[in-house]
């Protein structure tokens, strides 16, 4: 990947692009929600199309409201290393970090939308 410490600074992106999928995810549910779609089904159906995601499958399979309300914060913290780190080398986050932030906001709500008939 490049020299000393760029491994890890490679995680902090993969990271940061996982997080702000998940806002897309979010944003997505959320509007479908609204228009009374059948969510699960609807994660089912894009998760094999073209619109999947690995953000998407994980609200489908493996993110429960309860693992939701555990992972959000630290999804909040590798935004914030993400954004400590571009930085310290001389980059600018704001736009990347404000998704990314909002996506680690939105995750209960989100896993209680896929959720929510499986309670």
């Amino acid at each position: 990947m490049g020299p000393v410490g760029a491994g890890q600074f490679t995680k902090l992106f993969n990271n940061a692009l996982t997080i702000t999928n998940m806002k897309n995810a979010e944003d997505v549910l959320r509007l479908a929600a609204q228009v009374g779609l059948d969510i699960p089904a609807l994660v089912a159906v894009v998760s094999a199309s073209s619109g999947g995601s690995a953000a998407l499958r994980s609200l489908g399979h493996d993110i429960t409201p309860e693992l939701a309300e555990h992972v959000h914060v630290l999804m909040d913290k590798d935004m914030r290393h993400f954004a400590n780190a571009v930085r310290a080398r001389g980059g600018d986050p704001a736009q990347v970090l404000q998704r990314g932030l909002a996506g680690a906001a939105g995750l209960v709500e989100a896993a209680w939308l896929v959720n929510r008939d499986r309670q």
